[in-house]
């Protein structure tokens, strides 16, 4: 049984819709931010950085997105398997995305953590750094190796499909929103993800309906 602590249409989404994809049991608990429940000392011992999602596993807790995603890959078949001819090419696109993609995206969402005096500066030089990457990610989408096409798009399908719904929902200014359809073969991705019932029960759990990942509401 795993237990995934998150807080509604935060990072441990992708994680949900990888449970719900996989039909493990799980219970997914929503933590109140707000209220404090992050910076608690239970959830301090879940991750040190007060931060989500946090996994629970029998083999212990796993914390970061990135982590948490390959573990349930590895263990239950959403993504090669080590010692497989894909592996290599599968693990250089996910750090790929985890590395240059998730983490651009959080200064063009949340600029001022890096300065508030420059905040903008900030924004637009993440946008102008996701442009470039998401290109060159849409381009290898558009090859469609089978651990990430619309069929089965796996745990990097589902996590290229959040992010692009971060780029266009949440940035800092809203005229530094990035469309997924600029990336028809990352748009394919997440259109079908978006439309899979696994994503979508682990969607309504966070409050979101609808096109989720190619049409988000802000």
């Amino acid at each position: 049984m795993y237990r995934l602590y998150g807080v509604q249409d935060f990072a441990n989404l992708v994680v949900h819709q990888a449970l719900e994809e996989l039909g493990v049991p799980y219970e997914a608990v929503f933590l109140d931010a707000d209220a404090g429940e992050l910076k608690s000392p239970a959830h301090l011992a879940r991750h040190p950085l007060g931060l989500v999602p946090a996994l629970e596993t029998p083999e212990g807790t796993i914390f970061e997105t990135g982590a948490c995603l390959l573990f349930l890959g590895e263990r239950h078949g959403l993504a090669p398997a080590p010692g497989t001819a894909a592996r290599g090419a599968f693990l250089s696109w996910f750090v790929f995305v985890n590395n240059g993609i998730h983490t651009a995206a959080m200064d063009l969402i949340h600029p001022y953590r890096v300065s508030e005096a420059h905040a903008r500066i900030v924004s637009e030089a993440a946008r102008a750094r996701l442009v470039e990457r998401l290109a060159t990610l849409d381009a290898m989408a558009a090859t469609r190796p089978d651990w990430l096409s619309p069929e089965e798009p796996g745990i990097l399908g589902l996590y290229i499909s959040m992010l692009l719904r971060w780029l266009r929902a949440f940035p800092w200014a809203p005229d530094l929103a990035i469309s997924a359809h600029d990336t028809p073969a990352l748009l394919a991705i997440a259109r079908a993800c978006e439309t899979r019932p696994a994503a979508i029960r682990a969607a309504a759990a966070n409050g979101l309906s609808g096109a989720f990942f190619t049409q988000p509401e802000a």
